[in-house]
């Protein structure tokens, strides 16, 4: 997935930092973190990226994609507690 740039406000900024993330680091996982995209389940047009933020911690972020402009919206990111995350992200890495 290519992406140039990232669309932010105080509503998507809000939503990551309450996790203990920043924007930064949503930036980074997609630019250096090794992600895994998938397309969410519940949500049409919706994505997930499954990653690495730069301190190391594995990181989930739920994002909209605009394909014509290859900008990412990022609706939330959190660091997952279910193992099933970190599970699917090394199976895809593995093969």
């Amino acid at each position: 997935m290519r992406v140039s740039a990232f669309e932010w406000d105080q509503a998507n900024i809000s939503k990551v930092e309450a996790h203990d993330l920043s924007p930064d680091d949503v930036e980074s996982l997609f630019a250096f973190g090794d992600p895994v995209f998938r397309r969410h389940s519940q949500v049409p047009g919706r994505f997930i990226a499954l990653g690495f933020v730069p301190d190391g911690r594995f990181a989930l972020v739920v994002f909209a994609y605009n394909k014509k402009r290859r900008s990412v919206r990022p609706v939330t990111a959190y660091e997952p507690t279910d193992p099933s995350w970190r599970l699917r992200y090394d199976a895809v890495k593995e093969s």
